[in-house]
């Protein structure tokens, strides 16, 4: 069973047969002009099929470069939008405290809202056409 095995592997390359090819042998394509259009017909096939192909794996291709893309903007957006919180915490702190420092409390909140709105554009809007 093995020397069958590597028979058919040595007579077979990417799964095609190199004795026949859309059924034909060598013998019945020698001076038959229809077995030469059939041995072209299952060549166009092919080259097709692997065009389809080829197309399929590209477009599927940009499909994960824009899925990476998307993760990555998300990922800066809820980074952005966890440090905005803790900034905003301090500016609310500061703010309404026994002793409210304005100016700190201040600028600390609008920092704050500096980073939700660019944590927002990063999450939503970035890469968007």
């Amino acid at each position: 069973m093995p020397d069958k095995e590597e028979k058919n592997r040595e007579g077979n390359i990417l799964g095609l047969s190199t004795s026949q090819l859309a059924g034909l042998s060598v013998d019945d394509l020698t001076g038959n002009p229809t077995a030469i259009k059939m041995l072209l017909h299952y060549y166009r096939l092919l080259v097709d099929d692997n065009t389809r192909l080829k197309n399929d794996n590209n477009t599927l291709k940009t499909y994960v470069d824009a899925y990476q893309r998307q993760k990555s903007n998300t990922a800066t957006g809820g980074i952005l939008l966890a440090v905005s919180n803790i900034s905003i915490g301090f500016g609310v702190n500061l703010l309404t405290g026994t002793s409210p420092h304005t100016w700190p409390g201040l600028s600390s909140l609008i920092v704050g809202v500096m980073l939700v709105i660019s944590g927002i554009y990063f999450t939503f809007f970035k890469d968007r056409r």
